[in-house]
């Protein structure tokens, strides 16, 4: 049993001896996933929001229909709604080339199954051969390509993590995927061999379910924000907080930490954007500095003083929160917190400041579209 740092709400998941590296955006990303299916020889899991047909997602489905071709069982989970520009003809294909491959929460007639439409599987994790694990915010598909190679530029992180973690993850996988899957697919999560130590870092894979624990991530993170001894850096595309949230961080700039805040200026939804602007003064007003960033950063992450990252799918959101299946894997890691604070600093050197004097000069039109939209925050 390892003692829980702070930082840590539950220390029984914190699991140590692993080997963990920061992946900045689909430029590093995506050649480490290409690379881990590959080389796999027994299992591959992956689990998707977004699986596109296009460039990217071209190349990983040849290198998932390879993988079968040398014998490996590959198990895709992909979410229904998040592939839906995605052509059926597409996962088809990958069904008939041997690819295990469920689509989560397809629509069926009738109002308990239909309700399921509005609960999504918004996790992003590929696991291969139990021994390597990726996780974050990246989906496949175009926008995480650089723009140089014809994609959207899209900023994220993932990281690469080996070692006794790596079971934690895939069991996330393995629950989910064996309530759907025929018998022939699935595998127990007791059946996978024990993992090696692969580095020193301490992990705590946390996850929500669909039917308990709706709140284990939000509590994670405001756990460690109020064990906060110096600094909150906090990254997400779709920044629409609740009110604990919001305490928090005005609590920790109150307390006199560094408490920085990283957003995309402009969004793939208007609205969040409308609803997001609604809550920036009141926190500037306490002291937290905002950055807003002319790329699209989609990055979801949280790092506490020197020591704490969060890295993941989680969106700081109502959606989130209530409805998504989600995934992080909180890292207690002084070289990875200070890799991935150093990539958002970058990111912040590249945007804008927000300051007060600037911000509350909007018009009262501008402030009300802004309350309207926060207060419409539950169906975003």
């Amino acid at each position: 049993m390892i003692t829980g740092p702070r930082y840590i709400e539950d220390a029984a998941a914190l699991v140590g001896g692993n080997g963990v590296r920061l992946l900045r955006n689909g430029r590093e990303a995506f050649p480490a996933w290409l690379a881990a299916i590959e080389a796999a020889r027994a299992r591959v899991s992956l689990e998707m929001y977004i699986f596109s047909d296009d460039k990217i997602g071209r190349r990983f489905r040849d290198a998932l229909v390879a993988a079968v071709r040398r014998g490996v069982v590959v198990r895709l989970l992909y979410d229904y709604v998040g592939c839906r520009e995605t052509p059926a003809a597409f996962f088809d294909g990958l069904r008939g080339a041997g690819v295990h491959t469920i689509a989560y929460h397809r629509p069926r007639l009738g109002w308990p199954r239909l309700w399921k439409l509005w609960r999504r599987n918004h996790r992003k994790t590929l696991v291969c051969d139990g021994r390597v694990a990726f996780t974050g915010g990246l989906n496949i598909s175009d926008e995480w390509l650089e723009a140089e190679a014809g994609g959207g530029g899209w900023h994220d992180a993932a990281v690469a993590i080996e070692g006794p973690a790596v079971a934690a993850l895939e069991e996330v996988f393995l629950t989910t995927w064996n309530r759907r899957a025929r018998k022939r697919a699935r595998l127990l999560p007791e059946a996978t061999a024990s993992v090696p130590a692969g580095g020193a870092a301490r992990i705590a894979v946390v996850a929500n379910s669909e039917l308990r624990d709706r709140f284990a991530i939000r509590r994670s993170g405001l756990y460690a924000a109020h064990e906060s001894q110096s600094r909150i850096v906090l990254a997400n595309p779709y920044f629409v907080p609740d009110r604990g949230i919001l305490r928090a961080l005005m609590n920790g700039a109150a307390r006199g930490l560094d408490v920085r805040l990283l957003v995309p200026r402009v969004s793939d939804s208007r609205l969040v954007d409308l609803a997001a602007r609604a809550v920036f003064e009141q926190l500037l007003r306490a002291g937290v500095r905002i950055w807003r960033s002319p790329a699209f950063v989609h990055t979801k992450m949280l790092a506490v003083d020197a020591e704490f990252v969060s890295i993941g799918s989680y969106n700081l959101d109502h959606r989130s929160l209530a409805y998504n299946l989600e995934l992080v894997v909180n890292i207690v890691d002084a070289p990875c917190n200070a890799a991935a604070v150093a990539m958002l600093e970058e990111d912040m050197a590249a945007s804008g400041e927000l300051t007060l004097a600037a911000f509350s000069r909007r018009s009262w039109f501008v402030r009300l579209l802004e309350r309207c939209a926060y207060a419409l925050r539950r169906w975003l």
